[in-house]
């Protein structure tokens, strides 16, 4: 039986993170996957944002942009490949299951088996898309969005039904490649973490597009007539598509039976319960990414699985989901850190905001796209807790935002910062100087 520090169970981006930080630290890693690595989350978050990449456009054919995003993802697998080998993480091939506390049985994809042990463990191995009871899955009908790379065609009408930064840009992305469609939520905001003005102004964005929003609306039923399905909101709303996307809701691990019998507490849809330190109820093993309840962004995916690493290595450090930078690739990037004006008061700041906009031009219509900065401050201590941006430089500024929020800069320091012709902070300055202003009023 071959021994290690840590054994990653899992090759996404949770798991691949989790193993390059643990091995970093001088631990002795083995992560298996049965798969390529890192190909199932690259192709879910690039499937439909190919354009300019191998001479992609809009005008390519499915086809040819198919074949683009196969090739880009095999160079992506490599460079993952190649970044744990640099490190002498053991890459085992095969399908793993956990068989004790600290160890891992894998049936080898070459027909044989393996069994190793750990002092610790961290499943990365993702989870399954949840289908609502209304909505079975149906082959070509009622589909994933792991599954659109694989459709041999495109709908001319699609309904995509989830929220959140996965939800928005599948629509984006189906749209970009001439399909009528429908987002639909049963939920208000579109964006739960964000403040609902800058809802509105995604919205307002995403219906530019001729994206027909049906935000706060759950659906009832659907049935199929004459090649297209018929579908009823629980407001009388009645519309007809050719496809259905469900990019919202997960269901966790698979061998539901084994996992518990070793003490793993799973909660709703097989979902692993995980502390702040991404440890589950076993001790010394941990769960990462998607099996923890969620699809997550690639920001949360590497942040859990970096948080676990270390732990499994005694650095007690917990996860702070709201000092991980979100960003969703809309027509203007969103992206969003620290607390937001409904969260704030929950963590025992007194929030005052600070707002600017402006508007640019663009090379496509709508010929103006807005640009919004929010700047979220206590009032007591004037320093900056959260920021959101709507805007196309908005990863640019994201995560160096966040170190500022950690290195506690007030609302004056950014808002007098030193703003050279061309930086692209000037809105973000503006929203600072806004905050000022209101943290004067009595």
């Amino acid at each position: 039986m071959e021994q290690f520090d840590v054994l990653v169970l899992g090759g996404g981006l949770a798991g691949v993170s989790a193993a390059l930080r643990a091995a970093e630290l001088g631990a002795k890693v083995s992560l298996i996957e049965k798969d390529e690595i890192g190909r199932v989350g690259f192709q879910r978050r690039f499937a439909l944002f190919m354009e300019g990449r191998n001479n992609i456009s809009s005008s390519s054919s499915w086809e040819e942009y198919k074949a683009a995003l196969n090739m880009e993802s095999e160079v992506y697998c490599r460079s993952l490949r190649e970044k744990l080998n640099a490190v002498d993480v053991s890459i085992v091939e095969g399908v793993g299951r956990l068989a004790n506390q600290g160890e891992m049985s894998v049936q080898l994809n070459d027909g044989g088996h393996l069994l190793l042990k750990g002092k610790s463990v961290i499943l990365a191995c993702g989870s399954a898309p949840r289908f609502p009871s209304t909505l079975p899955q149906e082959d070509e009908v009622v589909i994933s969005i792991e599954e659109i790379p694989q459709l041999p065609a495109l709908p001319e009408k699609v309904l995509v039904i989830g929220r959140g930064s996965f939800a928005s840009e599948t629509a984006l992305g189906l749209q970009k490649r001439g399909c009528k469609v429908f987002l639909c939520s049963e939920y208000k905001d579109l964006f739960p973490e964000m403040d609902e003005d800058f809802n509105i102004e995604i919205e307002r964005q995403l219906k530019e597009k001729k994206i027909k929003i049906l935000a706060g609306k759950k659906l009832i039923s659907f049935y199929k007539t004459e090649g297209e399905l018929e579908v009823t909101l629980e407001t009388g709303i009645k519309f007809s598509v050719h496809q259905i996307v469900i990019a919202g809701d997960r269901t966790g691990v698979e061998r539901v039976a084994e996992i518990e019998k070793l003490g793993v507490r799973l909660g709703e849809h097989q979902k692993i319960f995980v502390d702040e330190s991404m440890m589950t109820s076993l001790p010394g093993v941990y769960a990462v990414g998607s099996i923890t309840g969620e699809l997550t962004s690639d920001t949360l995916s590497q942040e859990q699985g970096k948080v676990a690493a270390e732990n499994t290595l005694g650095k007690k450090k917990k996860l702070n989901r709201e000092w991980v930078p979100q960003i969703a690739h809309l027509s203007s990037e969103v992206a969003y850190v620290g607390c937001n004006m409904k969260t704030a008061g929950h963590q025992g700041f007194h929030p005052v905001e600070g707002v600017f906009e402006k508007e640019y031009s663009a090379d496509e219509n709508p010929p103006q796209l807005k640009e919004k900065y929010k700047i979220v401050a206590d009032k007591r201590t004037r320093l900056i807790v959260g920021v959101q941006i709507i805007s196309k430089r908005s990863s640019d500024w994201i995560s160096l935002l966040l170190l500022l929020i950690k290195k506690g800069v007030t609302v004056g320091n950014l808002a007098n910062s030193i703003n050279p012709e061309g930086a692209g902070i000037d809105g973000l300055c503006e929203a600072a100087r806004n905050c000022a202003q209101a943290l004067k009023a009595p």
